[in-house]
């Protein structure tokens, strides 16, 4: 099969599914966005998505004010005001747009972001206590130089250490599972970090 077959297919068949392919941008209530790269991270593509629905409202290759501006340009005055939130990465960029095209609604870090932000932190903890650790170990092992071989099991001060040590990094990791929680209930909205 040809590809410009290909393409006709295509483009019939979204006409019959999306005749009016203005109408996605009505309605738009909570929106999501957000820049992605392909091709091997060479090229971005920014994507609007509804929440609401669950559904890509708009995409546009590059990433950027310019890119989104383009988004913001193709709303009417009504679909402008009818934003309420805008979810986002932080980026400055989108910071710009949001304060200048729809002043009035609420501007926050998505879900996704604050989770793996919050993992990367975690993360960086763990290895600061692994280190920590390790350094400490050295420490001891030079300056006990007759305790050689592996510690005794029933050792009462490597028991200590370990529960301590365990209940630090179990602490850690149930507030991320409690975050990620909070993140995945369907009342996430009411939840918004506001920056």
């Amino acid at each position: 099969m040809d590809w410009e077959t290909v393409g006709r297919c295509v483009n019939r068949a979204l006409h019959d599914l999306e005749p009016e392919r203005s109408r996605r941008l009505d309605g738009l209530v909570n929106i999501g966005i957000d820049e992605t790269s392909y091709k091997k991270g060479h090229k971005y593509i920014t994507v609007i998505v509804n929440h609401d629905t669950n559904t890509v409202v708009w995409a546009s290759e590059g990433h950027g004010k310019s890119v989104l501006e383009k988004f913001y340009k193709q709303l009417t005055p009504e679909q402008l005001s009818s934003i309420k939130v805008v979810t986002g990465d932080g980026a400055k960029w989108i910071t710009e747009c949001v304060n200048e095209y729809t002043p009035d609604c609420a501007h926050c870090v998505d879900s996704f972001h604050v989770v793996e932000w919050a993992m990367t932190a975690l993360d960086e903890v763990r290895k600061d206590i692994w280190h920590d650790a390790c350094s400490e170990y050295k420490q001891v092992k030079k300056d006990n130089p007759c305790g050689k071989g592996r510690p005794k099991k029933d050792d009462p001060e490597l028991a200590i250490v370990k529960a301590a040590k365990a209940d630090e990094i179990k602490g850690s990791a149930y507030m991320i599972k409690v975050l990620c929680f909070l993140f995945d209930t369907k009342y996430h909205m009411q939840y918004i970090i506001s920056f």
